[in-house]
């Protein structure tokens, strides 16, 4: 059979991976976001504002939070479909926060640790992990031994919770080889005390920071500033994509604050 696969993820998707590589062991022909008469078409879609395709089986959060492709979850990923020189995967789902603006605790994700070796492929000297909230995982030391003993360098997805940042866990983060930065997030102002105790005692990163949402202008800069001050950079993450919400993550994000003595000071110049 010629299986289609469709999605909006221009850099991967570990879902029609998993089913790509289910077919071609059936001896099946699989392509990627391709045109024409096909066997079977399956949509695996990340965005709710991207346009979607005609397909026979399809899911992802884009469509329904709850829609998931099952039934693929034992296959190691098909590496080739996306050229990577990387492997893929999750080894714990799992968040315990509940934002509301956050899309992952409709998923319903388990409470399972997996290891490295249930998809990483030892080719690749490179691992990209999807964790959601990995230090809430309560196995998190075994995925870091994992990695130190494969020699792999981290490619960061997803920011690690600064709330559950100890003195342990930032040695770690430092032993850890990554590729780029670190990310971390701030999303909340009631967590000013447990996110600056933990941007206090991490390794230097990019912290993602909410805007939009439920916090002021003020209280945005005021977030930026302190990030700033503790030597990470802010990168702002606009919620509802306004005129004033992009100017400001233009504004952040190009760095150009850093010619002044603080943020508020930039930003008068900028606007």
């Amino acid at each position: 059979m010629n299986i289609n696969l469709r999605t909006d993820a221009k850099r991967h998707n570990l879902a029609l991976m998993k089913i790509s590589a289910y077919h071609k062991a059936s001896g099946d022909n699989t392509y990627l976001n391709s045109v024409g008469c096909f066997d079977l078409t399956y949509g695996s879609w990340l965005f709710d504002f991207s346009p979607k395709y005609p397909c026979d089986i399809e899911g992802g959060p884009g469509l329904d939070p709850t829609i998931t492709l099952n039934g693929f979850g034992g296959c190691r990923p098909d590496y080739d479909l996306y050229g990577l020189d990387y492997s893929l995967g999750f080894t714990w789902r799992y968040c315990p926060r509940k934002c509301p603006f956050c899309i992952v605790p409709k998923q319903r994700n388990p409470k399972e640790h997996v290891s490295i070796w249930d998809f990483h492929d030892p080719k690749f000297d490179k691992i990209c992990l999807l964790n959601n909230n990995t230090f809430s995982d309560p196995q998190w030391k075994e995925t870091f031994e994992e990695l130190w003993d494969a020699n792999l360098t981290v490619i960061d997805e997803n920011g690690y919770d600064l709330r559950l940042i100890d003195g342990e866990k930032a040695d770690v983060l430092k032993k850890t080889k990554f590729k780029g930065y670190i990310h971390y997030a701030w999303d909340n102002m009631q967590d000013e005390l447990d996110v600056i105790r933990g941007l206090e005692l991490a390794p230097r990163g990019i912290v993602y920071v909410l805007i939009g949402y439920d916090t002021t202008q003020e209280e945005d800069f005021h977030r930026c500033q302190k990030i700033h001050d503790l030597g990470h950079d802010p990168y702002v993450m606009p919620y509802n994509r306004t005129k004033q919400e992009r100017q400001v993550q233009r504004f952040i994000n190009t760095r150009m604050y850093r010619k002044y003595k603080t943020i508020k000071e930039a930003w008068g110049d900028y606007r």
